[in-house]
């Protein structure tokens, strides 16, 4: 095996990993402070070690670097040398943060250029100020037991067996293998992964990684396709021919993570001359591991550099991903392989039906039809579940930002997450992110109060930041609520009057729950101060376009002295909607269903005009009307229907309502939204389209554009 293995094919593996242990780390150490246990220890100790080895085999030396030293002061923590405090927290998540930098300069070719030396001077001070001096490296193997020094047959080269694990390189091999070994010093290695291992083979090319670096690997079982294509359980074998010291291979070999066991012996020769004697390395168990300078890391930068350079080649095309259950993958297929035979069916039926017409061929077509429309639904669900992602993985950025602004803010704030396991479509759980962030930082900085604040109130002295999400029905509803001071509504109709939002004759018949909604508007904040953590009313205008653009709708509760209440109300997924269809002159339009209220049967005589527009008064609310058909230039006669009535749909986003008059209400539907083509442009009142069942095109409507566009005409 004379070919090199390219290591720029396992950069985007060695990212996921990454970020999957990046995660652990960072939530772990979170929970440290409150939870010191040795399961949690032993937990942040092994995703450090997992990284370090990581990303030693792919030569990125600073990121190996900072693991080690992580590694240092995790292992004196577990031992209980080390007591944690805020500031060793502080420091470990700070390490974390420099990782994801690192991680994220990888992933766009640039390698781990990013300084990481302050911190490992800080991770050494750490250290150096309890008094520990650090002599061995972390993940180091154990003293190994080696037989006597005095000469010994060497064994037979098929005799080579560990107890449990004999094996299994093929007959042929072993004259090619015993010829190469008087040449020079061939080794014979065998490794068995850890039971849990998830990236087996990641594991194996990291050995394979080592033995290319010191010499030419001869053979490999199972053969190298097998191990990238994981045909393996846990047990690989490895034969390699290097001049590099003994020793210092096996400690190398040791220190890869997620090996259970690893044996290195040397190949024996026919003639029979005395060998190193074989050698038995146990993997080194996390709690029997023992720090050891940085300068003894053998770092690889010329893997690290090929795999740069491939992954910046190709960052432009990078796809992305989704890891779905394997089971739901199984699911699709065979809901395929039975439309796949139904769509053959219908081939048959089809052209039975051009020569013979026969009513039992209908009802076979009927039936058939029938069942492709179950299994169509059926695979439009599974594929939906395979979208869907916990909003955990939102929810575990929050209690990192919680506990950062309360130490910046001297606030004592607990966070509560309700819900994290409840999954909405990956499409939403990208954007939503940002905006939740934004409103759990205005809680934290504008709602909780300080300490002595709370204690004066009567209050506990520690805020409560409650995160919640559920389903209903096609949506997820999502509340992030504070016990804080509140939002006095009549500081909000001030400030708006200042800013000449509205008059101080209509802000005093302006209602509490209507005052809140002055938040949203650009620049708009009751803070004395502008805040260095959330702005001055910066942003809520932001958060409320970005939660409209989902298709979703945003509140905002408040009492004073009591704390807020913000409800975000999402669609499940951008994909497919269930929608209104309702029909202006010639064409369909599709208003989704999440934002209609209800439709009416409106009597002409009971529309009145106010201010040359439109209104209607429903159940004693006035509710303005928009005839949808001039929003697209349109008119509004439809022979059909008699001239002295008229069809309503009452849309709503939050306390705001806004009746439409269509020509005919057609029903639900459920549809597939494309996006418009850039051709287009943007279209106000439009979201996206749709292809109806007879194949015509109708648009979607976007509801907080046309109420937009109505405010406007």
């Amino acid at each position: 095996m004379s070919s090199e293995l390219d290591m720029s094919q396992y950069i985007d593996l060695f990212l996921q990993e990454a970020e999957e242990q990046l995660e652990i780390l960072e939530t772990e150490t979170l929970a440290l402070e409150n939870d010191p246990s040795q399961d949690r220890m032993q937990i942040i100790f092994r995703a450090a070690h997992t990284l370090k080895g990581s990303s030693r085999a792919m030569g990125f030396s600073r990121f190996a670097e900072l693991t080690h030293e992580m590694e240092n002061v995790l292992d004196q923590l577990r031992n209980d040398a080390l007591e944690i405090s805020t500031e060793i927290t502080d420091r470990l998540l700070a390490c974390v943060d420099t990782l994801s930098q690192m991680v994220e300069q990888i992933g766009q070719g640039n390698g781990d250029n990013v300084e990481c030396g302050v911190l490992v001077k800080q991770l050494q001070d750490v250290l150096a100020g309890a008094g520990i001096k650090v002599e061995a490296e972390v993940g180091a193997s154990a003293p190994v037991e080696t037989a006597s020094p005095e000469p010994q047959e060497a064994p037979k080269a098929e005799a080579k067996t560990e107890e449990g694990f004999p094996s299994k390189l093929p007959e042929e091999l072993h004259e090619a293998l015993t010829a190469a070994a008087e040449e020079g010093n061939v080794y014979h290695a065998k490794f068995r992964l850890e039971a849990e291992c998830v990236m087996k083979f990641v594991r194996a090319f990291m050995a394979i990684s080592v033995i290319q670096e010191s010499g030419e690997l001869l053979a490999c079982v199972p053969s190298q396709e097998e191990l990238e294509e994981e045909q393996f359980e846990t047990e690989f074998e490895l034969v390699f021919q290097s001049d590099n010291d003994f020793e210092e291979l096996k400690t190398k070999l040791s220190q890869i993570s997620e090996v259970e066991s690893a044996w290195v012996t040397p190949w024996a020769t026919p003639s029979g001359e005395s060998a190193p004697a074989e050698a038995v390395v146990e993997a080194p168990e996390a709690e029997e591991a023992k720090p050891e300078p940085v300068a003894k890391a053998a770092p690889a930068p010329a893997p690290a550099a090929a795999a740069n350079n491939a992954n910046a080649a190709r960052k432009a095309d990078t796809g992305q991903t989704v890891r779905v259950d394997v089971a739901r993958l199984d699911n699709l297929m065979n809901l395929v392989g039975e439309l796949v035979i139904d769509r053959t069916r219908i081939a048959q039926i089809g052209n039975e039906l051009a020569t013979n017409f026969t009513e039992s061929s209908v009802e076979n077509l009927t039936e058939i039809v029938g069942h492709i429309a179950r299994i169509t639904s059926d695979l439009q669900d599974q594929i939906m579940k395979a979208r869907m992602l916990p909003i955990e993985t939102v929810f575990n950025r929050f209690p990192r930002v919680v506990r950062d602004l309360a130490n910046k803010l001297g606030k004592d704030v607990k966070l509560e997450l309700i819900g994290g396991d409840t999954e909405l479509d990956r499409s939403v759980i990208e954007v939503i992110g940002d905006p939740l962030l934004h409103i759990l930082r205005n809680s934290i900085d504008h709602g909780i109060e300080m300490p002595n604040e709370r204690t004066a109130a009567g209050k506990s002295t520690q805020g409560l930041v409650q995160v919640a999400a559920k389903h209903e029905e096609n949506h997820i509803v999502i509340e992030i609520r504070d016990d804080g001071k509140g939002i006095d509504p009549e500081r909000v109709k001030k400030k708006a009057v200042e800013q000449g939002l509205i008059s101080e004759e209509a802000a005093a018949k302006v209602s509490d729950k209507e005052a809140l909604q002055f938040i949203f508007h650009s620049g708009l904040s009751t803070a004395a101060e502008v805040s260095e953590v959330s702005g001055r009313g910066v942003g809520m205008d932001i958060v409320r376009s970005n939660i409209q653009r989902l298709g979703g709708i945003i509140d905002l509760e408040s009492t004073v002295g009591q704390g807020s209440r913000t409800i975000l109300r999402l669609p499940l997924t951008l994909a497919i909607i269930r929608g209104l269809l309702v029909n202006v002159e010639k064409n369909v339009f599709v208003l989704p269903l999440g934002s209609v209220v209800e439709t009416l049967l409106v009597q002409s005589e009971d529309i009145q005009t106010i201010n040359r527009k439109e209104v209607v008064v429903i159940r004693g609310c006035t509710t303005p009307l928009f005839r949808l058909g001039e929003l697209f230039g349109q008119g509004m006669e439809n022979p059909e229907q008699p001239a002295d009535e008229h069809y309503v749909v009452i849309v709503g986003l939050a306390e705001q309502r806004l009746g439409l008059i269509v020509d005919r209400l057609i029903g639900e539907q459920e549809v597939v939204i494309k996006s418009m083509s850039r051709f287009c442009g943007d279209v106000p009142g439009i979201s996206g389209a749709t292809i109806l069942g007879d194949g015509n095109v109708a648009l979607i409507l976007d509801v907080n554009g046309v109420i937009k566009s109505e405010r406007a005409a």
